[in-house]
C-alpha cells in the first residue's frame, strides 16, 4: 500500500512512495479517459446498430394495453392479488410501460380511475380507490409528483363494462376489475 503523506507531513519529493502515489494517479487518470472513450464508442456502436437493424432494437409490447387517444385500461387481475391494494412486483414492469407513454408536457391532469366488480370481499368503492392511489403512486414516482396534476377516483361497481353476471359465465373473468389512466389537458 501506498503511504500518502498526512496534512500535518511535509510532501518528499524524492521519497520512492511519493512517486508510486503519482503514478497511481496517472494511471487512473488513464483508465478514466479510457473508460470514457469505451463509453461513448459504446453508444456510437449501439445508434449504429439501431440504425441498420431496427429489428434488434428491444420495443415494449403494449398489446396488453387498451391505449387509445391518451387513455390506458389495465386489467386489476395483472396488478393486484384478489381483494388486495397492493400492486404486485411482477406487474412493475406494465406499469413503467405506461410511465414511458405518458406525455412529456408538464401540467397536463391525469386521472387514475379504479373500478371493481361484485365479487369483491369488502366495501369496493374503497378497494377501487385504494387500488387507483397505488397505482397513482407508482407512476407518480417514476414521473414526478410535480410533474402532472393527479387525480385519484375510485369507482367501485357503478361503471360496469359488461353484465357482473354474465362475466363468468363468457369466460371473461374480472372485465370490470380495471384501473383506468386518462390524460387530459
Amino acid at each position: 500500500m501506498t503511504n500518502l503523506p498526512t496534512p500535518e507531513q511535509p510532501i518528499d519529493k524524492s521519497s520512492p512512495s511519493n512517486s508510486q502515489a503519482g503514478s497511481a494517479v496517472v494511471s487512473f487518470l488513464i483508465r478514466s479517459v479510457v473508460v470514457g472513450v469505451s463509453a461513448i464508442a459504446g453508444v456510437g456502436i449501439g445508434l449504429a446498430i439501431a440504425m441498420a437493424r431496427p429489428d434488434l432494437i428491444w420495443k415494449p409490447s403494449l398489446d396488453f394495453l387498451n391505449y387509445k387517444k391518451q387513455q390506458f385500461t389495465l386489467s386489476s387481475e395483472a396488478l393486484f392479488e384478489t381483494n388486495k391494494s397492493s400492486i404486485r412486483p411482477e406487474s412493475f414492469r406494465l406499469l413503467d410501460e405506461v410511465a414511458a407513454q405518458l406525455p412529456l408536457d408538464k401540467g397536463k391532469r391525469i386521472r387514475v380511475n379504479g373500478h371493481t366488480d361484485l365479487d369483491v370481499t369488502g366495501d369496493p368503492l374503497a378497494l377501487s380507490y385504494l387500488r387507483a392511489a397505488s397505482v397513482k403512486g407508482y407512476l407518480a414516482k417514476l414521473r414526478g409528483e410535480e410533474s402532472y396534476y393527479w387525480m385519484v377516483v375510485g369507482y367501485g361497481v357503478s361503471q360496469p363494462l359488461s353484465d357482473q353476471t354474465g362475466d363468468r359465465a363468457n369466460g371473461q373473468v374480472g372485465k370490470n376489475n380495471r384501473i383506468e389512466i386518462f390524460v387530459d389537458d
